[in-house]
């Protein structure tokens, strides 16, 4: 007797404007989707909230296309919190699953492309659409109309993907190479563990299709399903029949109410979702289907193949069009690349279809223009000759007129090389912020985007770090032209290491006064007067931000950390402040009137976007008020544009340096199709070996890569309890590689000793790039105690390199570490890349790291396949693609909505 799945699909498409010089049908867009909301959505989704407490076995999934849930957010947002809602009641009995899809309901799964490269980038947008809404993580996929090929399941079984519904092919023949595509059976996608769930066509559509003219009870369909054979029926209908396609009055909504009750009258049918079934099957032994790459079937037609798109000659035509500006686009990005996306929606080559025989064509979604094909040929034939011309615009533009960006940081990582004959030169990091400086400068730079940045010039780190003398240096400096490189020189802090050492007063107040003086001047300039600026953390506030507010320069504003200074008016002798007084946020410190630096950065800014969302609310919501960790002129500046509308978050992604196969520093450099263990164990033997610690290659080692910060980092938290762990846990390695704060070697010294008092259980080094980057492939995991974390990145490059991470659940750290746990422990599915504690004390940290320790003492095998799965999972959630993506989105909203 087989177990029975119901799934949902709402999808709405962005219909393009009839008019030439308009782009989207936004009046027609959204009188369809209200009306389809007051009829459908919202009566369907609240009746289920309400069948879903009331019948514990009654399950539900629903895949809701990024399109939808864009005209949702913009016409009638009471349908997302109707799908919070859903999902919040079904989430004791896991009762309700949201799948993953294309953001955009296209049909990039059959381009040439081997790749697949912009069908995973549409999975990639709407699975950070899912979490950013719903804060959940898909894990069973369904592609537009469940179409279905080898290329298809290869790459989303690559993706990480448990379950992949699909629509089985009428007339399929059974043969050696593909085996029977039949429904109510589950098969293997071929050389993968990936379940493949083929629909029952003719059950659902008893229900979507022909309810109306031969309506059943939900006594029969239950009994129905009863009847089936198989293991599993899978039941796929549009959520729009309920209400929508078959009116209220033909009963629908009587026939679901009634069909959980008369469900629960055969107990031999088990209801599941997807990813309970792949769980149920997953190591069974199901038949392994591996259809021809070129041959796709979908729901969309009577013959299940792909006909409803790509029958005509004209639709093909189009389509290859459409596949043929693929590479221009991402060239382009921006907005050109999110219209060009749109295109790809499979409806505007649906529209075209001109067969009309209901049986041959079951889609729902009417031909906006009066229902002519001719008409909706020659609009898309327009959108897409009128999208080639911007683009050709477009890169002449670039050529001649671009806005450039202008990043302001006190510190950077390792530039890309694209940044001129310097880049390779230049390196003054001393935390994360310096690591996204640098994967934006790559970023935008592979977007064809002019990138310039001002940093200070710690020339002695420079030279250190390029094993170069004064001399050569000198030389270097006299004969290399820094091209978009503005490096702040001054004797005030040439001799320091880091950016925040020294008189950091003195510091922020030069490197201040020649951005304000001469480089927003001369980059402005250069082009013709256009400039954004995109400001890093307090240092590039002050009188920056002001300076830019009076001169009316855009500015985006990155809050890498709330911490500010207080800058005594008397070090900004040589800068006008009479002209940017009022935009200045003034304080009193040190018996002296100051400016406020994060404030007025904040303050000033056009927009501000923090490093991780949940951080933004904790400090709009007002935690941390009995701790002087956000400065009240922070969070009143954080709170104006939060509800006016001018703060978003952004998640860091790492540049591609910070991935084990590209990594310099590495004895043994690995990527996931190698041995990843072996390699790991390479590397930590050498890192072993460099920090004085035993070697022993099957050591756990747990890995600090922070800064020495009682403040922030919880570093006083290791020391109380470092000793005693490794004494308790023999198998255990402690390595810290960070300095402390500023001048204050209090922590490094406490850290040495301890170091020292262990026996080579613990090591203790100051920041060294290469020993850090060494210890990322030797951790097993990568650890910290953090109070409060803006974003934190040490969790991100531990997994993309191969280790779980622990911390304590706060802010970023929240936002990115989710509990693992193994299907062999009894968890539905493998999940998970990490640990996370509630108590900011030793005992917390303690119990953190007590449970990654036995996660590491499985057996190599099942290590090897969850560090492998957590690397798969690092690489797609921390994209930096969609972060440079992002942040294209916000410099073009500074850009008066042009493209830069």
């Amino acid at each position: 007797m087989p177990s029975v799945i119901f799934y949902f699909q709402l999808h709405q498409p962005f219909r393009l404007h009839p008019d030439r010089d308009k782009f989207l049908w936004d009046e027609e867009n959204r009188e369809v989707f209200l009306k389809a909301s007051q009829r459908s959505y919202l009566p369907s989704l609240r009746m289920f909230a309400d069948l879903i407490p009331q019948h514990p076995g009654f399950r539900i999934a629903l895949s809701i296309s990024g399109t939808f849930l864009e005209q949702a957010q913009s016409y009638d947002p009471e349908v997302i919190n109707a799908l919070r809602n859903l999902l919040d009641v079904g989430k004791k009995n896991h009762q309700v699953e949201f799948l993953d899809e294309t953001y955009y309901h296209s049909l990039t799964c059959l381009f040439a492309d081997p790749h697949k490269q912009e069908f995973r980038d549409q999975v990639a947008l709407h699975r950070e659409s899912m979490r950013r809404l719903f804060g959940v993580y898909p894990l069973s996929f369904r592609d537009t109309e469940l179409i279905f090929n080898a290329s298809t399941a290869d790459i989303v079984a690559d993706m990480g993907y448990l379950a992949i519904l699909c629509e089985p092919r009428q007339h399929l023949r059974t043969d050696h190479e593909t085996g029977a595509m039949a429904p109510n059976r589950i098969f293997h996608a071929g050389g993968s563990k990936l379940i493949v769930i083929p629909r029952n066509r003719s059950l659902s559509n008893d229900i979507a299709f022909r309810f109306s003219d031969h309506p059943l009870t939900p006594e029969d369909y239950a009994a129905s399903i009863a009847r089936a054979d198989g293991e599993v029926v899978l039941l796929g209908y549009d959520l729009e029949h309920i209400g929508g396609h078959i009116h209220e009055d033909k009963g629908i909504f009587e026939f679901w109410r009634g069909l959980p009750a008369a469900l629960e009258r055969h107990p031999e049918i088990r209801v599941e979702t997807p990813c309970q079934a792949a769980a149920h099957y997953k190591d069974a032994h199901c038949p392994t289907l591996a259809p021809r790459s070129a041959s796709a079937s979908s729901w969309l037609d009577a013959v299940r193949m792909t006909f409803g798109w790509l029958e005509s000659s004209t639709q093909y035509d189009l389509f290859k069009n459409l596949e043929g500006m693929e590479g221009v686009a991402r060239r382009a990005g921006g907005d050109l690349l999110t219209r060009w996306r749109t295109l790809t929606a499979s409806d505007h080559i649906y529209f075209l279809n001109d067969r009309v025989d209901a049986e041959q064509i079951l889609r729902r979604y009417d031909n906006p223009y009066e229902n002519s094909t001719i008409r909706a040929t020659e609009i898309l034939t327009r959108k897409i000759c009128v999208l080639e011309g911007s683009i050709t615009r477009f890169e002449i533009l670039k050529k001649a007129d671009k806005t450039p960006i202008l990043l302001i940081t006190p510190e950077t990582g390792r530039l890309p090389s694209d940044m001129g004959l310097l880049a390779k030169y230049i390196s003054g990091k001393s935390g994360g912020q310096g690591d996204v400086v640098s994967a934006l400068c790559e970023g935008l730079l592979d977007r064809g985007i002019e990138v310039h940045l001002a940093t200070l010039n710690l020339k002695k780190r420079f030279q250190l770090e390029s094993h170069m003398t004064e001399h050569q240096w000198r030389e270097l400096r006299y004969k290399i032209d820094p091209e978009n490189i503005h490096l702040i020189s001054s004797a005030i802090f040439a001799d320091n290491l880091s950016a925040y050492s020294g008189d950091v007063l003195s510091t922020a107040a030069e490197f201040q006064r020649q951005i304000v003086n001469n480089v927003i001047k001369t980059v402005r300039a250069k082009h013709g007067g256009r400039i954004i600026i995109h400001s890093h953390d307090w240092m590039a506030g002050g009188a920056i931000t002001a300076y830019a507010k009076s001169a009316d320069v855009p500015v985006l504003h990155t809050v890498h950390n709330v911490f500010t200074e207080n800058l005594p008016l008397e070090l900004m002798s040589g800068i006008n402040l009479n002209r940017i007084s009022d935009h200045l946020y003034y304080s009193e410190s040190y018996g002296k009137t100051c400016i406020d630096c994060q404030a007025t950065a904040i303050k000033n800014a056009t927009l501000i976007n923090f490093v991780g969302e949940h951080f933004l609310r904790e400090v709009v919501e007002d935690y941390f008020l009995d701790r002087p960790i956000v400065p009240t002129s922070v969070r009143d500046e954080v709170k104006v544009k939060y509800f006016g509308n001018a703060a978003q978050a952004i998640l860091n992604a790492p540049a591609s340096v910070m991935y084990p196969e590209n990594c310099p520093f590495l004895v043994r450099k690995y990527g996931l199709d190698d041995s990843i263990m072996k390699a790991k164990r390479e590397n930590l033997v050498v890192f072993q070996e460099k920090t004085g610690l035993d070697v022993n290659p099957e050591a756990i080692l747990f890995f600090w890569p922070s800064r020495l910060d009682p403040l922030q980092k919880g570093i006083e938290l290791l020391e109380a309890i470092a000793q005693s762990f490794v004494s308790a846990h023999p198998e255990a390695q402690i390595a810290v590689v960070g300095d402390g704060i500023g001048g204050d070697r209090t922590h490094m010294e406490i850290m040495g000793r301890i170091a020292c008092a262990s026996q080579g259980r613990i090591a203790y080094y100051p920041f060294d790039e290469a020993l850090s980057m060494l210890g990322y492939a030797a951790a097993s995991d990568v650890f910290g105690a953090s109070l409060y974390e803006p974003c934190g990145q040490i969790d991100q490059v531990g997994n993309l390199f191969g280790a779980t991470a622990t911390n304590r659940d706060t802010g970023g750290y929240h936002d990115k570490i989710t509990e693992l746990r193994l299907k062999m422990d009894g968890a539905p599915q493998d999940e998970g890349n990490g640990f996370l504690f509630k108590n900011y004390d030793p005992g917390g940290l303690w119990y953190g790291l007590e449970r990654s320790l036995n996660f590491h003492k499985n057996p190599l095998a099942v290590r090897e396949d969850q560090i492998r799965r957590i690397m798969r999972e690092a690489r797609e959630k921390y994209s930096l693609q969609t972060m440079i993506t992002q942040y294209l989105r916000i410099y073009e909203r500074l850009n008066g909505g042009s493209p830069l």
